[in-house]
């Protein structure tokens, strides 16, 4: 299967340093951060800047499965607040992380990998099987002994290979040992302090930032809410707003996060810190680190970060299943972040508020 280069693409650009480096895959980020002790990710960066009118993808015949243009629903909570529901549970396997693995599958195809790993607690997993079943690509994917059996199912039954350890650290060690192999490619984050995923793949998550407009009729939202672990799908929508409104016409950003991580960087903590916490029923946007593309896509945005509660998501995932919306709690978690912002002023009365679902429930009955 052939895909092709886009050839406006010239080189990987580090969001903290600025250097550029040659387009390769490089999944412990930029070099030279890292030798200074202070990892951050790439992203693309092409021949042209601005606006373009429509994002800039690496790959202009990409990998596609049909993931996109999923629905912009009216959702009314009665919150003095104009707010949009971004179902992304309309994608392929259900859940915004087919977009990701259109472009890591892209990826891998156009430089010659056989296979493809990544750690995962469950969406990313099943998307990346069952795009990589469909481009005759190996999958391996490491997950944790808590991974719901039926998750863990799905994986296999679309043909990835998978490994199991008993926690998160162990995993990424095993993905580690991948980054010189030359026949599989390591999409996921696997560093301390993280760097985020595949640079080529959160460019997949640009296109929702076109979606969102042309279904507004070009309105900018005042804000996108975006639940968030290390960040790849709000540093994505970030860059892909970037390149159709202008870097100070981006809507801002609030990020989701089950306990203070973004919210304690932003208020001076240190990004490379450790921030404990737990949560039961968001797992996938777990994680005691930051990276730094969700610190800044909040404040290239002039955004925020929310914290949520386990109890109030599972309440609202409740509600949301029985109007019809079968989200899984992290999705909900968008909405109870809105319903929080609101209460303290963040949100302002009349704004216009997309919220993103990111995945349906089902995978995991």
């Amino acid at each position: 299967m052939t895909v092709a280069q886009n050839p406006a693409l010239r080189s990987l650009v580090c969001l903290r340093c600025g250097t550029h480096h040659p387009v390769a895959d490089l999944p412990s980020g930029c070099p030279a951060c890292l030798a200074n002790g202070t990892p951050a990710n790439v992203a693309c960066a092409y021949d042209t800047d601005g606006t373009s009118g429509g994002v800039r993808l690496p790959y202009t015949v990409p990998f596609t499965l049909g993931e996109g243009r999923t629905p912009l629903l009216r959702a009314d909570l009665d919150l003095d607040v104009d707010l949009r529901l971004k179902w992304e549970g309309a994608n392929p396997t259900g859940s915004h992380k087919d977009r990701f693995s259109a472009l890591v599958v892209a990826r891998a195809l156009h430089a010659g990998y056989r296979a493809v790993a990544a750690a995962s607690s469950g969406n990313a997993g099943v998307s990346l099987a069952a795009y990589c079943g469909r481009a005759g690509l190996g999958c391996e994917i490491a997950v944790t002994d808590g991974i719901p059996d039926r998750v863990a199912t799905l994986m296999r039954d679309l043909g990835a290979h998978v490994v199991t350890f008993p926690d998160p650290a162990a995993r990424w060690r095993h993905l580690a040992a991948h980054t010189r192999s030359p026949t599989v490619l390591p999409v996921t984050n696997f560093r301390l302090p993280p760097v985020g995923s595949s640079a080529f793949g959160i460019e997949g998550y640009k296109s929702l930032a076109t979606e969102i407009l042309t279904d507004l009729a070009g309105e900018r939202p005042d804000w996108v809410v975006v639940p968030a672990s290390r960040g790849d799908l709000a540093w994505g929508m970030y860059l892909g707003f970037r390149e159709v409104c202008g870097a100070g016409a981006v809507p801002r950003l609030c990020l989701v996060e089950p306990y203070p991580r973004v919210s304690a960087v932003l208020e001076g903590a240190d990004p490379h810190g450790d921030f404990p916490g737990t949560t039961a029923v968001m797992p996938s946007l777990g994680g005691n680190s930051v990276a730094l593309q969700a610190v800044a896509a909040v404040r290239r945005s002039g955004g925020r970060a929310q914290v949520v509660d386990d109890d109030t998501v599972t309440a609202e995932t409740h509600r949301l299943w029985r109007t019809g919306l079968p989200v899984e709690p992290s999705s909900a978690a968008a909405l109870v972040a809105v319903a929080d912002a609101r209460v303290s002023g963040a949100i302002e009365p009349g704004s216009l508020v997309v919220a993103l679902a990111t995945a349906h429930g089902m995978k995991g009955m």
